[in-house]
């Protein structure tokens, strides 16, 4: 158990998963700092709303080319040592980005940051062996409570800056809070021998394992649909709504405070831990208001109001991952798992750009229009699929056990 309340500098979650979870803190702080402005500032550095997406989307394409040895590197060489040196990619791509002249400049930024990705599986790979029967609870307090807070935050500070001296403090701002993760990062212990495989499991196995096919669908389809809206959304408001892009990036703070609303309510929900696809509906929900908002009204309190709901976006990419942590019980197989999710993941969100990009070339709300709609369509797929893979997996009568509708045994969380 996981005694929260405890007021300390790791929220009583234990030294290693308490460094794990302010390393992700600083992260999302950083990518807070700058990713408002992140489609702003290319279009500024003089590319055309289409390249815009393209440029968002080819770091889809880099995610899945670094990605994919993440696995095997981690099973030679210490996971600590890879993370450190991913994310020190990561921020010399975003000092490169935040002194470029021209958006011709920014593939490096985009190559670095898809290296700091493998980061993200290795993570997630060593909280599920740190947190036991606890995974759910975990996942959601240090991939999304915790990282929501800190973008949430980070955007109102650079906000700040932005109208003060300009775009370009943000991404300066993103690199402080990069090497803060750093420091975090390099304070977790080596991963014990006991966690590496000799005889190591294939992406094929691990996409195998009963629950997995079904799980990574979904979650393609889910943020593809939502990153279809959301991803050119400052350009929108900023274009067609007149709002400055100091305020877009204080949205995105907003945003993130939503997220933290509704992952505290999973992470004290015992129900909505035992059906997180029915929570992910719950998150696409709340996507689906705040781009209906945005389409039909130029007030800005509205827009604020409801830019509560983007964090729907992040909350449920989080789900998915703590549900692909139920599912995977094996050790051997997770590492993998977590990185086609990964794969997956990035994948969806960032090649949604190219098409937000050719869409909004076709009238500036379109992309809002068609994501949602297809999001409306998801939602009954969320919750059908929830009752059907409930139906897939076997019971067990343990007095102290809840078992998931996802295939495993879910201890019962203390609130």
């Amino acid at each position: 158990m996981f005694p929260v309340r405890k007021l300390s500098w790791n929220l009583g979650l234990g030294r290693e998963i308490g460094f794990l979870f302010w390393a992700m803190v600083s992260l999302e702080a950083a990518y807070g700092s700058y990713g408002g402005i992140w489609p702003l500032w290319i279009e500024h550095l003089g590319a055309p709303v289409s390249v815009v997406g393209l440029v968002l989307g080819s770091a889809g394409i880099m995610r899945l080319i670094t990605l994919a040895p993440s696995a095997t590197l981690a099973e030679r060489f210490d996971p600590k040592r890879i993370m450190v040196i991913a994310r020190v990619f990561a921020v010399a791509g975003l000092i490169s980005a935040a002194f470029a002249t021209h958006w011709t400049q920014l593939w490096f930024m985009v190559i670095a940051t898809a290296i700091g990705e493998i980061a993200f599986p290795l993570t997630q790979a060593h909280l599920a062996n740190l947190a036991g029967n606890n995974r759910v609870r975990a996942f959601t307090l240090v991939f999304n409570v915790g990282p929501a807070v800190a973008f949430g935050l980070a955007p109102l500070v650079a906000g700040l800056l932005i109208a003060q001296s300009g775009m370009r403090s943000a991404l300066l701002l993103g690199v402080l809070f990069g090497v803060i993760s750093l420091y975090w990062f390099a304070r977790l212990s080596p991963v014990p021998r006991e966690h590496h495989h000799e005889q190591a499991a294939t992406y094929r196995e691990a996409f195998a394992q009963p629950g997995v096919p079904r799980l990574l669908m979904l979650q393609f389809a889910t943020i593809f649909v939502l990153s279809l809206g959301i991803s050119l959304l400052p350009n929108f408001l900023n274009d067609q709504r007149g709002i400055s892009p100091s305020l877009v990036a204080i949205l995105g703070g907003v945003g993130s405070m939503g997220s933290v609303i509704y992952g505290l309510a999973v992470a004290r929900s015992k129900r909505l831990q035992a059906l997180p696809l029915t929570a992910i509906a719950g998150g696409v929900a709340l996507v689906i208001l705040t781009l209906a908002v945005c389409l039909g009204t130029a007030s800005v309190p509205a827009i604020v109001i409801a830019f509560l709901g983007r964090g729907g976006l992040w909350s449920a990419w989080g789900l998915f991952v703590a549900a692909l942590g139920e599912v995977v019980t094996s050790d051997r197989h997770r590492p993998r798992a977590f990185t086609l999710s990964e794969m997956i993941g990035g994948t969806a969100f960032f090649s949604a750009p190219m098409l937000s990009g050719v869409l909004f070339e076709v009238k500036p709300g379109l992309p809002l229009i068609v994501s949602l709609a297809l999001a409306l369509a998801l939602i009954p797929v969320l919750l059908v699929n929830q009752k059907r893979m409930g139906k897939m997996v076997s019971r067990s009568s343990s007095d102290d056990v809840l078992v998931s509708p996802l295939g495993s045994n879910v201890e019962v969380l203390a609130d």
